[in-house]
């Protein structure tokens, strides 16, 4: 056989083995974990949009309670506490982070939110993003603002 052959093939083997048997944690980005909750609210928007076309008007926090819509997103394995509806605005999805135990979340996340906010425009809702968590951490599409 020849030499090349052989070592190719020993690593390969050696790769593989490495890849196989040994356990490598993918971590996140604390980008990506922000992103997280970007993604968890997709559902929501889904829901305020389907709301605003059939009512003509986006719910405030009481219509959408009474609303009840069907809105399942686990959130236990994110940096997410919680996703609320209409309590900064009609129609504004507020995605609150917090540091959880074991998730690894930047500590300056902790208490922070993003908040989605719906313009009718055109027949269509447009949505712009604002966060209060530090800019490094906010999406490129998303404005920082002031504590509250």
């Amino acid at each position: 056989m020849n030499k090349t052959l052989i070592l190719l093939v020993l690593v390969i083997i050696v790769l593989s083995w490495n890849f196989i048997f040994t356990e490598k944690k993918i971590g996140l980005t604390d980008q990506a974990k922000v992103l997280q909750g970007l993604s968890s609210a997709i559902a929501y928007k889904t829901a305020v949009a389907n709301y605003w076309v059939e009512k003509g008007s986006l719910p405030d926090q009481d219509e959408w309670v009474n609303e009840k819509p069907d809105v399942n997103v686990d959130i236990s394995q994110t940096i997410i506490n919680l996703i609320q509806v209409g309590v900064d605005g009609p129609g504004v999805i507020s995605v609150h982070y917090i540091a959880k135990q074991g998730l690894d979340a930047p500590a300056d996340i902790d208490g922070k939110k993003i908040t989605l906010i719906p313009n009718a425009h055109d027949g269509k809702l447009v949505w712009t993003c604002l966060g209060t968590l530090p800019a490094n951490l906010l999406p490129r599409n998303c404005s920082v603002t002031a504590e509250n």
